[in-house]
């Protein structure tokens, strides 16, 4: 994806404009679903966190144009789906939650989405967004300042997703790999403050599939 930031420090990119850092991303688009054993975590946020249950989700990415000659302003697009089946130190009950994309300015939207070549070995997508809560009650230790209703003095609070695509097929491999983490954060960030994280998961898909191209 061309973004006209240079291509170091990581394969992924952090794109910037008027100094505001709005996602990070290593590739164009990305898609699949699948779930999480229940167990141990991989996750290096809470690393001692059992989970009793699964963890299904699905997902759906873009932030790319046409292309061809004067192509549609690009647009970013985001839909993910969670839903932890179980229970853990972090939360005493079963949740679902919905991302969504930022708000962002368009003309920003457009400089961000602006090609579709993702950078070399991109097998690897990090997007951020917000998130609200779709089941009730609210489980014990869900944080009462992340609304399920996003209005103009409640926004929305926001996640991060990592998904790696270890096959680069549309086969299912159990080698795909998952991450999410949850925060109170409601600040538009190119990542999440350590501190404001409540609740993170990561492992290796048990079932399902994961795509990024």
């Amino acid at each position: 994806m061309k973004t006209g930031a240079p291509r170091v420090f990581r394969r992924s990119i952090v794109l910037a404009a008027a100094g505001l850092l709005t996602v990070l991303l290593t590739a164009c688009t990305g898609s699949g679903g699948g779930f999480l054993p229940a167990g141990p975590t991989a996750s290096d946020t809470f690393p001692d966190t059992v989970f009793t249950g699964k963890a299904s989700f699905g997902f759906n990415f873009s932030c790319e144009d046409k292309g061809g000659l004067n192509p549609s302003t690009g647009k970013l697009r985001l839909q993910l789906s969670y839903t932890d089946q179980g229970t853990s130190q972090l939360l005493g009950a079963p949740f679902s939650v919905q991302g969504t994309a930022d708000t962002l300015d368009p003309v920003l939207e457009s400089e961000i989405c602006i090609g579709q070549n993702p950078p070399p070995g991109g097998s690897e997508l990090i997007f951020l967004g917000r998130f609200r809560l779709t089941s009730s009650p609210p489980p014990p230790g869900f944080p009462q300042s992340c609304p399920s209703l996003e209005t103009s003095t409640s926004p929305l609070c926001r996640f991060e997703v990592i998904v790696r695509d270890t096959n680069g097929d549309l086969t299912g491999s159990k080698g795909d790999f998952f991450s999410i983490k949850l925060s109170t954060s409601t600040t538009v960030t190119s990542e999440l403050d350590p501190l404001t994280v409540f609740y993170a998961r990561a492992g290796y898909l048990e079932g399902g599939n994961l795509k990024v191209k």
